[in-house]
């Protein structure tokens, strides 16, 4: 009995371990923590997983885990604070001792309760969250997860797999809105500082391939707008642009169900990164939420 167990969590380990690095719809959110490096992924996912259970029901409660794992990610880096396995080690302890060996219902249930104690608050999160050299992988994350679910809700294939990609030759990379000159924008930042907190913004990041990001380097806003909305862009590029709005009801269609503030820009300053933070911000609750558990 003991090998057939054996056996048995050793398969279910290989598919965790094959769902890491392989994306498939039914087990994406296992994915997406391997694209941020989240060792600790593994144990957690075995944790509910009995012998008895059938491969439904483990695909299940696999996602439902992985799912939970995903607004952890998000909910931690979003306020500086790391995943990684020495800091957070105690606490994926105590959640795999909560959801060890239980049903369905029970573990969705206390995966809501944990969800309900990390007090996600993605508007005050968003607000403060600048690129620097801890949130990099975690803010190109973000923006290939909102950008990949933009496509999915409009009829397109979600880009995320590419977006992420870093072993092609024309990479995707953030993309700065606002160019670095403070000398061009002096009238509206007090200072260096006050430019590179704003320019560093998550709101003014976008995801480009390199080629297109290195030679927009010393452009200013209408010559960049431009090629975010050419072909070289993507749904949330383009959004930045009038052409994202004209011949594109399924879009439109997206931007008014979830009420979300998309707007064209012909300009982008400090108002404009405020308002894209709060798109932004709505778009985060739609993506990382709780619906899973219910």
């Amino acid at each position: 009995m003991f090998i057939k167990k054996f056996a048995k969590f050793a398969e279910v380990y290989e598919r965790i371990r094959r769902a890491e690095t392989t994306f498939a719809e039914e087990t994406k959110y296992v994915y997406y923590n391997a694209q941020v490096n989240f060792t600790l992924q593994p144990q957690l996912l075995l944790a509910p997983v009995c012998y008895e259970d059938s491969w439904p029901i483990i695909i299940e409660k696999i996602n439902l885990v992985a799912r939970f794992i995903d607004v952890l990610i998000v909910s931690r880096v979003t306020n500086y604070r790391s995943v990684d396995y020495s800091t957070i080690k105690n606490f994926v302890f105590n959640v795999t001792k909560d959801i060890r060996m239980t049903d369905i219902p029970t573990l969705k249930q206390k995966l809501e309760q944990q969800y309900i104690n990390l007090a996600f608050d993605p508007a005050a999160a968003l607000s403060d969250l600048r690129l620097n050299s801890f949130t990099k992988k975690y803010i190109k994350n973000i923006l290939a997860r909102i950008t990949g679910y933009i496509e999915e809700q409009t009829g397109v294939a979600s880009n995320y797999c590419n977006y992420m990609n870093t072993q092609t030759k024309n990479p995707f990379e953030i993309e700065h809105i606002i160019t670095d000159h403070y000398e061009w924008f002096t009238a509206e930042y007090s200072d260096q500082d006050d430019f590179r907190r704003w320019r560093n913004s998550i709101g003014a990041l976008l995801l480009l391939h390199k080629s297109i990001n290195a030679s927009l380097n010393d452009a200013k806003y209408d010559y960049k707008l431009k090629k975010y909305c050419s072909n070289e862009g993507n749904i949330y590029t383009e959004s930045l642009g009038e052409l994202a709005y004209q011949n594109n009801p399924k879009f439109k269609k997206f931007i008014a169900d979830n009420n979300l503030g998309f707007k064209a820009y012909a300009s982008f300053g400090k108002n404009e990164i405020a308002e894209r933070i709060a798109v932004l911000v709505d778009l985060v609750k739609l993506v990382w939420n709780d619906d899973l558990f219910h």
